[in-house]
């Protein structure tokens, strides 16, 4: 009779044991690394990357965002003829570096959706168009920088596998003197603990 009662109480212990695992919140508290691809305005193509440190309900996070155009018609042409050309090939885009604070709100154990702005450098580079305007059929196209400082933001969706491994998506846009922009993108975000 020991034997069965001291059983059933192994039993019915895994059995609580388990089921209260099964209702505890998942703690996603760890140092992730991201990196998203999307659209944006007025550019061709988005990506993004970085890391953040999230923390119960709070996220910290430096991130870069990058929108650009790919090579024009006349940069290929001209980098063509060149034999194992190794130049620096500037072409029309805005650039962000990014340092934001954020807050995390968890549901349906596994997905978070996120809140964030903070400060940002943003550099935006454009076509010469007077020097692209009178330069001569050997000579490359000209760009101008211009930097300035932005106010990002970011509203994200993440569904996290594990505490180590998840996938989301993001609106993100920024405010800035330069070029005020807004894109969408889809990515993987791995932890490191």
């Amino acid at each position: 009779m020991k034997t069965i009662i001291i059983s059933l109480g192994v039993l019915l212990c895994s059995f609580f044991n388990v089921s209260a695992q099964k209702n505890k919140d998942l703690n996603f508290d760890n140092l992730y690394f991201f990196a998203q691809v999307g659209a944006i305005d007025d550019y061709s193509v988005f990506i993004q990357g970085g890391a953040y440190l999230q923390y119960e309900k709070h996220y910290f996070r430096l991130s870069a965002a990058d929108g650009m155009d790919g090579e024009s018609e006349a940069q290929k042409r001209f980098h063509q003829s060149h034999d194992n050309c190794e130049c620096r090939v500037d072409v029309r885009s805005i650039r962000t570096f990014n340092m934001e604070y954020g807050r995390v709100y968890k549901f349906f154990r596994r997905q978070q959706i996120g809140f964030s702005s903070g400060l940002s450098v943003v550099t935006k580079t454009d076509p010469d168009v007077a020097f692209n305007q009178n330069r001569k059929p050997w000579e490359d196209e000209k760009f101008k920088k211009r930097v300035t400082v932005g106010l990002p933001y970011e509203l994200r969706y993440s569904l996290m596998f594990s505490r180590r491994i998840g996938i989301g998506c993001s609106y993100y846009g920024n405010l800035n003197a330069r070029k005020n922009f807004n894109a969408v993108s889809v990515g993987l975000a791995l932890g490191l603990f």
